[in-house]
């Protein structure tokens, strides 16, 4: 369900691209959207079924606004406020032998904007609140006699404010700013007796998102700031499968996250991120008889990442993290073969890299404060095993900068 949603687009020919832009920002034109919901906003499923293959989709989404620019130069300001409730479930009952693959997707969001370019010059002026008392998604597949013969997966994401923009040729410009106080919370849960192939369960929660990427003769100079205030941000993966061949399940939470990639031109990002609540990932995972079975899980208070595969980038990017992050990964299995679990609890985080054959130029410009607990927590119970590889890794603040190859 989605409670308000709007579009817009700026298209031109070749022979026209320069004569009649759309929201031209040259002349001091922009395109201007307001979104309000107040009221929550629900999507749900139900399902008690016997098929040989099943796709399940289910969304909820407070105010969604998205469009694109072709060959042309436009200029949008936008502004959402979320102040009611998203949620989103999927509850799914599968009964008997599924053939085919099995997949079941539960999103939930409170604001997204998202915008394409091809061959485009934007510049955008984003303003985004999520305050209502929360965003939730949760999968639910109960199937303790079922079968899926071959895999599948299932995935909750839950996110408070979403900016998504880029595309090939562009150039991106203006301003972001988000704000969240509300629990982001995303789950999901797996009982299934036998799946002889490989198999996806994933949780993903966030409060705010931005995400940019530009490619071919691009460039982009953003201002990103985000900022989440005392709430939960928490990401809930719990799955039993009596036997699995190849088994992977993750959940994923993060307060902040700015990951901004471009290419054929300079990059200039100032990123301003602070969190002060709770950011929690929790993956669990129980078998009897097991292949392997991959079991991560991770919480970024503050993430940022800007990638730039020419010569320049400059970064200035400022963290302050004042909230708990705990990140738990938990398996208990009785007879098999490979297991991998991992933990991992960051505070603050950032990387930054330009292109060494390009001659790359890396200046930064970078503050981190953290003074939240930060916890990653492995357990692992194995009867009888061939490998088990085992790893927490809790880090109050790290940076990485590098000049690399296009491409790795």
């Amino acid at each position: 369900m989605m409670a308000a949603t709007a579009t817009f687009a700026a298209l031109a020919t070749e022979a026209s691209a320069q004569q009649t832009p759309a929201c031209d920002p040259a002349l001091v034109e922009a395109c201007f959207s307001r979104q309000t919901q107040s009221g929550d906003v629900t999507g749900q499923v139900d399902l008690n079924l016997t098929v040989d293959q099943l796709t399940v989709t289910t969304s909820a989404q407070g105010n969604s606004l998205a469009g694109g620019v072709t060959a042309a130069s436009a200029g949008l300001a936008s502004r959402q406020t979320m102040t009611g409730s998203a949620r989103a479930g999927s509850t799914v009952g599968l009964n008997g032998a599924a053939d085919g693959q099995v997949s079941v997707t539960t999103q939930a969001r409170g604001n997204y904007l998202g915008v394409t370019t091809d061959g485009a010059t934007f510049a955008v002026d984003a303003d985004q609140s999520t305050t209502g008392a929360e965003v939730r998604a949760q999968t639910v597949v109960r199937a303790p006699t079922g079968r899926m013969l071959q895999g599948g997966f299932a995935s909750s994401a839950a996110t408070a404010n979403t900016v998504a923009m880029g595309g090939p040729s562009s150039s991106l410009t203006g301003v972001v700013d988000q704000r969240a106080q509300t629990t982001v919370f995303s789950e999901t849960v797996a009982d299934v007796q036998y799946i002889p192939a490989p198999a996806v369960f994933a949780s993903q929660s966030a409060a705010n998102v931005v995400q940019t990427n530009t490619t071919g003769a691009s460039h982009q100079d953003l201002a990103v700031r985000q900022s989440n205030a005392p709430s939960t941000v928490e990401a809930r993966t719990d799955v039993y499968v009596d036997n699995a061949w190849d088994l992977t399940a993750s959940a994923n939470a993060g307060a902040n996250q700015a990951i901004m990639t471009n290419a054929g031109g300079s990059m200039l990002a100032n990123v301003d991120q602070s969190n002060a609540g709770r950011v929690r990932s929790d993956a669990r995972v129980q078998t009897n008889l097991q292949g392997q079975t991959v079991l991560a899980a991770r919480s970024v208070a503050n993430e940022t990442v800007a990638g730039n595969n020419d010569i320049y980038l400059k970064l200035d990017n400022t963290q302050l993290n004042t909230g708990g992050v705990e990140a738990t990964a938990t398996y208990v299995g009785v007879n098999g073969y490979d297991a991998y679990v991992g933990a991992d609890a960051v505070g603050n985080a950032v990387t930054g890299y330009a292109c060494s054959r390009c001659g790359g130029d890396v200046n930064i410009t970078n503050s981190q404060t953290n003074s939240g607990n930060v916890t990653a927590n492995a357990n692992a119970t194995v009867a009888s095993g061939r490998t088990a590889a085992v790893g927490a890794n809790a880090v109050g603040n790290t940076a990485t900068f590098y000049i690399s190859r296009p491409g790795g």
